[in-house]
C-alpha cells in the first residue's frame, strides 16, 4: 500500500483533494496533508512517504525548493507539482529537479488519475529493480557519502562499536582510517556572512568549503568529514606517510593548511570561517574528547565575521566571562512592549548591541542569554493579545535560530518588532472598528432607550471609554450621533407618517413633547409643526 503526502500553503485546496479523489483505487492506504514545506519535510521525517504531491508557489518555502530537498535526503520519492503557473519554464526546471509529472491548477482528476497511474508504475519498476543485487549495490554506493557522514557524526558524540564492527564498517565504507592510527581533528564553523542567505545556499557554502579543504589536504593527509548537531564541519585526518612525522611537525604543517583554508574562503567565497585545530590524539578512543574540547573552543568566541583561527595545542588566555547586566536595565523588554514604546524596545536592542561589541569577547551562550529574552518578552505580549506568536510574525520569522552575532541577532529583533507592531495594530484597528459597528447597531436598534449608559451596558465597557473611543474613530461624541440619528427618524415621520407631534416625540424616547419641540427647533431652524407644514 502507498502513502502520499499532499503539500499547499492554500489549506482548502489540500483538504478538498484529499476527500474528493478516490485514492483507495490506486492503492493509497493513507493520506497526509501540510499546508509548507517546512511543515512537509518535518513530518516526511516522522512518517514514510511514496509519493509528494505538491503546489509551486507557496511562501517561505516554494514547491521546487521542496523538491530539490526531498530530492537530496529522499530520492525514492515521487514528485508530483501542482501550479497555476503553466510557462514552459517552471516545467523545465521542475523535470530538471526529477518531478514525475507537473499538472496545471485548476486540478483535472482525470489527468490526476493519469499521473498517478504513470507514477505508480514507476514505483513498482523501482522496486523491481531494487530487488536484485545490482541495484542494491548501486544504492549503497549513492549513500555511502551519507554513510561516511553519519559513522563520523556517531563516534564524535561518544557512539562505541565493538572493534570487529567498526572494521567492516570502516573497510566497507572505504576509509583509510584504522584503530590506533594517530589523528587530528579540526572543526570549521561558518561566520555570520554565509548564514545571512537560505537554506539552500547555507548548505552550497557548506559544500564549497568542504571541497576547498580537502583539496588543501589530500596531498599528505587522509580526510574523513562530517556536519556535527550544531551545522559546524567535522574534520578526522591522518598522514597518509607509513612512517609518519612527528605530532608537532605535522601540527605545523596542517596548522599551515587551514590559514591557507581561511584565506581561500574568504578570498573565493567573500566570507569568513572560524576553525579549532585540536590537539593529536588515537582513534577512536580520543576522538570525542578531540571533539568536546574543539567545540568547547569554538563556543568560547562568536561575532567576528572574519574568523579566526586557534590551536588547541597553544596556550589560549581565555576572556573572563561577564554577565550581561544591561540586558535586565530597566524598563524591562515585556514593560516596552506593553507600554507600546516599539522605537524605545528598539533603542534597548541597540544599547545591547553596543554592550555585547564592547567586551572582550562573547561567546554563544551570551547569544542565546540575549536572544531568550528578546523572545520570551514576543510571547509574553503576543499572548497577552491573546494570540499565537507564530500566528502574528509568521513561522519562517520566528524560527530563525542560527546567529554568529550579536548584530545579526539583534537585526533579526528588530525585524521581528516591525513585524509584530504592524501587526497588533492592525488587529488594534479592527477590533475598534467592530466596537464602534457594536454601538452604532446598539443605538440603531434602541433609538429610543439610547444613550452612553446604555450602549456601554450593552456592549460591556466601561462608558467613559465608550466615549472617548467613539469620539476617536468617528470624530462625533457619542450623544451628539444619538441625537442626529433622533432627528433623521423625527424628519422621516413627519414626512412619511401621520403621527402627532407628541406621538413621534413618545417615538424617539422624548418624555416631554415640548422638550422635543426645543431640539428639534434647535437642530432645524423651525419647529416639528412648521416642517410637516412645508412638506
Amino acid at each position: 500500500m502507498l502513502q502520499i503526502l499532499l503539500v499547499d500553503d492554500e489549506q482548502y485546496v489540500v483538504d478538498d483533494l484529499e476527500l474528493a479523489f478516490p485514492w483507495q483505487e490506486f492503492g493509497v492506504d493513507k493520506v497526509y496533508k501540510a499546508y509548507s514545506g517546512p511543515q512537509a519535510l518535518q513530518l516526511m521525517e516522522q512518517v514514510p512517504v511514496d509519493i509528494i504531491i505538491t503546489d509551486i508557489a507557496m511562501p517561505g518555502m516554494s514547491g521546487l525548493e521542496l523538491v530539490k530537498q526531498v530530492r537530496r535526503t529522499h530520492r525514492r520519492i515521487k514528485c508530483i507539482l501542482l501550479t497555476g503557473y503553466a510557462e514552459f519554464e517552471y516545467a523545465r526546471e521542475a523535470l530538471q529537479q526529477g518531478v514525475v509529472e507537473y499538472l496545471v491548477k485548476p486540478l483535472d482528476h482525470q489527468k490526476l488519475r493519469a499521473a498517478l497511474e504513470s507514477t505508480i508504475k514507476s514505483i513498482q519498476t523501482e522496486l523491481d529493480r531494487t530487488a536484485s543485487y545490482q541495484q542494491a549495490l548501486l544504492a549503497f554506493k549513492e549513500h555511502l557519502p551519507a554513510l561516511k557522514d553519519k559513522l563520523l557524526a556517531e563516534l564524535i558524540q561518544g557512539k562505541a562499536y565493538p572493534e570487529e564492527r567498526l572494521k567492516e564498517k570502516l573497510a566497507g565504507y572505504q576509509l583509510n582510517f584504522h584503530l590506533q592510527d594517530p589523528v587530528f581533528l579540526f572543526l570549521i564553523r561558518l561566520e555570520e556572512h554565509f548564514t545571512n542567505f537560505g537554506l539552500d545556499s547555507q548548505l552550497l557554502f557548506e559544500y564549497a568549503v568542504t571541497n576547498i579543504a580537502c583539496e588543501l589536504l589530500e596531498e599528505g593527509f587522509e580526510v574523513w568529514h562530517c556536519r556535527d548537531a550544531y551545522e559546524n564541519l567535522v574534520f578526522l585526518v591522518k598522514s597518509r606517510e607509513e612512517a609518519a612525522a612527528e605530532p608537532e611537525q605535522l601540527l605545523k604543517q596542517l596548522a599551515h593548511k587551514t590559514h591557507q583554508l581561511h584565506s581561500s574562503v574568504n578570498e573565493y567565497l567573500n566570507g569568513g570561517i572560524s576553525v579549532i585545530l585540536s590537539y593529536p590524539g588515537i582513534f577512536p578512543l580520543d576522538i570525542r574528547s578531540m571533539y568536546d574540547d574543539s567545540l568547547s573552543a569554538l563556543r568560547q568566541q562568536v561575532g567576528n565575521d572574519r574568523g579566526y583561527f586557534i590551536s588547541l595545542t597553544d596556550k589560549q588566555k581565555s576572556s573572563p566571562v561577564q554577565p550581561l547586566k544591561d540586558l535586565y536595565a530597566s524598563p524591562s523588554l515585556m514593560h516596552l512592549l506593553e507600554t507600546g514604546q516599539w522605537q524605545g524596545y528598539k533603542e534597548r536592542l541597540q544599547q545591547m548591541k553596543d554592550f555585547s561589541n564592547s567586551l572582550p569577547a562573547y561567546n554563544e551562550e551570551y547569544i542565546e542569554e540575549i536572544r531568550s529574552m528578546i523572545l520570551g518578552s514576543f510571547h509574553y505580549i503576543a499572548h497577552k493579545n491573546h494570540a499565537l506568536l507564530s500566528d502574528l510574525v509568521g513561522r519562517e520569522l520566528l524560527e530563525k535560530t542560527l546567529f554568529r552575532s550579536v548584530s545579526q541577532l539583534i537585526t533579526w529583533g528588530e525585524a521581528m518588532v516591525d513585524t509584530l507592531q504592524g501587526k497588533l495594530e492592525r488587529d488594534t484597528r479592527n477590533n475598534r472598528l467592530d466596537i464602534i459597528k457594536d454601538i452604532q447597531s446598539c443605538i440603531a436598534a434602541n433609538l429610543a432607550e439610547a444613550s452612553q449608559q446604555f450602549v456601554a451596558d450593552t456592549v460591556s465597557l466601561h462608558p467613559a471609554y465608550v466615549s472617548r473611543l467613539f469620539k476617536q474613530v468617528t470624530g462625533t461624541s457619542i450623544s451628539e450621533y444619538i441625537l442626529n440619528l433622533k432627528m433623521e427618524q423625527a424628519v422621516a415621520s413627519l414626512r412619511d407618517s401621520d403621527l402627532k407631534i407628541y406621538e413621534i416625540s413618545e417615538q424617539l424616547g422624548y418624555a416631554n413633547s415640548q422638550y422635543f419641540i426645543k431640539v428639534f427647533k434647535e437642530q432645524f431652524g423651525m419647529t416639528p409643526q412648521d416642517y410637516r407644514g412645508k412638506l
